[in-house]
């Protein structure tokens, strides 16, 4: 009886070294940004990413608070200096939705401006300085949504 249940034993084991093993590894952990009706007024840090077509026209806005460290993760984002949303009236009257983004502990630390038809994908990483990373991807005329991306290789 104790011979068979060594082999049973050994497998748990293992199973369960693996699960810890992936979780303890875990680098980022999603986070679930949700919509919210507009930019609450103030003066924020702004991260802007405008289309790349020449038009004067922004595909994604992040107005971070003074105390976060929001990264916004596409290929044209630029540091727009500190604004208030108003500073951006065109924008604020081009349809786009916004969504709160926060961090591992609760708190809003941005907001996020994009067109309706963009997913938002929001990454905490445990451990490391910084806030939480925003990747926005299906913007209009992004590489991304183009589906001409990649190296070739």
């Amino acid at each position: 009886m104790m011979v068979s249940l060594l082999p049973r034993c050994a497998r748990v084991l293992g199973v369960t070294c693996c699960l810890f093993g992936i979780v303890s590894c875990a680098t980022s952990v999603p986070l679930t940004p949700q919509r919210a009706d507009r930019v609450p007024a103030g003066r924020y840090h702004v991260t802007v990413s405008e289309d790349p077509t020449g038009i004067h026209r922004y595909n994604a806005l992040l107005f971070e608070t003074a105390t976060a460290a929001v990264t916004l993760d596409v290929p044209t984002a630029e540091l727009g200096g500190v604004a208030r949303p108003e500073d951006y009236p065109a924008v604020l009257q081009a349809g786009l939705v916004v969504y709160e983004i926060r961090g591992a502990s609760g708190t809003v630390q941005a907001y996020l401006m994009v067109p309706a038809q963009a997913r938002v994908t929001v990454w905490s990483q445990p451990g490391k300085e910084g806030g939480p990373v925003v990747s926005v991807i299906g913007l209009p005329s992004s590489p991304e949504s183009a589906g001409g991306g990649g190296s070739g290789m």
